[in-house]
């Protein structure tokens, strides 16, 4: 039977112990890294919007978790040095190999810096239309109106003409109604005035215009412009363009 000394003991007792502050370094040091990303995230938010917010999250968390994961390795003695030229080594070879993504990421400071849009706003882009999901340092995430998930390299969103459906708080709906020439002109726009004005989803202000565009031998054309609250832009389409129809018809025109 082998006889343990205590320099045996001694050597069991400073591993074990080495190896349980290791482990209590590394899972502090991730608890404190969500926890700061967390914050980080709920401070952000109020004063740049979320997407800021998400990316500012992120970062934290991934340098705080670098930094345990330095620690923890010291813990063991491991020559940093060593670690750290590696690292560096490949990262130059992850470079040359992920230029698309660099770029990807560059351009995703320059969108975070800009700001075009926020998270949750309605948008136009590379003739997509739909909801920002989130923004990262690489794509922007986008459901669609109907559905759809979309991911879009930062790099061409940078690049891409930004509609935002959301900026303002009223958007004009614009319309066209045809009737025939031989209808009554001046009735027919008094009809009109008078559907645009019962509509309670209209705004009384900014006015509404109604407009002749067009003027041909079978048609003439009425461009219909009222202000409504961005949230009720389709319904109020809907109403407007059936009330209208409704109306002529009750009079004989169109």
């Amino acid at each position: 039977m082998t006889d343990i000394t205590g320099l045996d003991v001694y050597v069991l007792y400073s591993q074990y112990t080495t190896v349980i502050r290791a482990v209590l370094i590394l899972v502090a040091g991730l608890f404190a890294a969500k926890l700061a990303s967390i914050l980080a995230g709920r401070l952000t938010a109020p004063k740049f919007g979320g997407h800021v917010s998400s990316v500012t999250k992120n970062i934290t968390f991934y340098v705080l978790a670098a930094a345990t994961l330095f620690a923890f390795l010291g813990v063991f003695n491991i020559n940093l040095t060593g670690v750290l030229a590696a690292a560096g080594i490949l990262g130059i070879a992850i470079g040359f190999a992920a230029q698309t993504s660099v770029g990807n990421m560059i351009s995703g400071f320059f969108v975070i810096a800009d700001k075009p849009f926020e998270i949750g706003d309605a948008i136009e882009l590379e003739g997509q239309s739909g909801y920002v999901l989130d923004i990262t340092l690489l794509s922007t995430r986008i459901r669609t109106f109907d559905n759809r998930y979309l991911r879009i390299p930062n790099s061409a969103v940078m690049n891409a003409k930004i509609v935002n459906l959301s900026k303002y708080e009223i958007r004009r709906l614009d319309l066209v109604s045809r009737i025939a020439p031989r209808d009554e002109l001046a009735k027919a726009l008094e009809i009109a005035d008078s559907v645009i004005r019962d509509n309670d989803k209209v705004l009384v202000e900014p006015g509404h215009e109604i407009l002749i565009t067009n003027i041909s031998e079978d048609k003439v054309d009425l461009e219909i412009r009222a202000w409504v609250p961005r949230n009720k832009l389709f319904a109020a389409r809907t109403e407007l363009l059936r009330s209208i129809r409704e109306a002529f018809d009750a009079a004989g025109i169109g």
